[in-house]
């Protein structure tokens, strides 16, 4: 994910070929973390279902996960249309700036939420 956020930085520093095959790597690295987000919130709720702890997140910590996955495809989706429009392609780098803070967070609460699980 941090590797990802790296682009800004790179993507001002490449050009001509070279940052269109980054840019394409970019995309698809996205497309990949997306996917791997949304398996990890569906295996939760599908531990908690299977627990009989109900559907409904029983901290914050569980809170923040659909939250993060609903960030994460709306700047998903921001990123591609960038290519064309750079509304977008500010929308898509303002929220990979909240995208982070909420993964910093999220990360945070899990590991607060390891010792109340202990």
């Amino acid at each position: 994910m941090w590797w990802q956020y790296g682009w800004k930085q790179k993507s001002r520093e490449m050009k001509g070929k070279d940052r269109q095959e980054e840019l394409i790597r970019h995309e698809k690295t996205g497309e990949r973390i997306l996917q791997a987000a949304i398996i990890s919130v569906l295996i939760a709720f599908t531990a908690r279902w299977y627990t009989g702890l109900g559907l409904l997140p029983g901290s914050l910590h569980g809170f923040t996960g659909p939250l993060g996955i609903v960030l994460l495809w709306v700047m998903a989706r921001w990123g591609r249309k960038s290519r064309k429009d750079m509304i977008a392609r500010k929308k898509h780098g303002r929220a990979a700036d909240l995208l982070i803070a909420v993964v910093i967070f999220h990360s945070f609460l899990g590991f607060l939420y390891i010792f109340d699980i202990l």
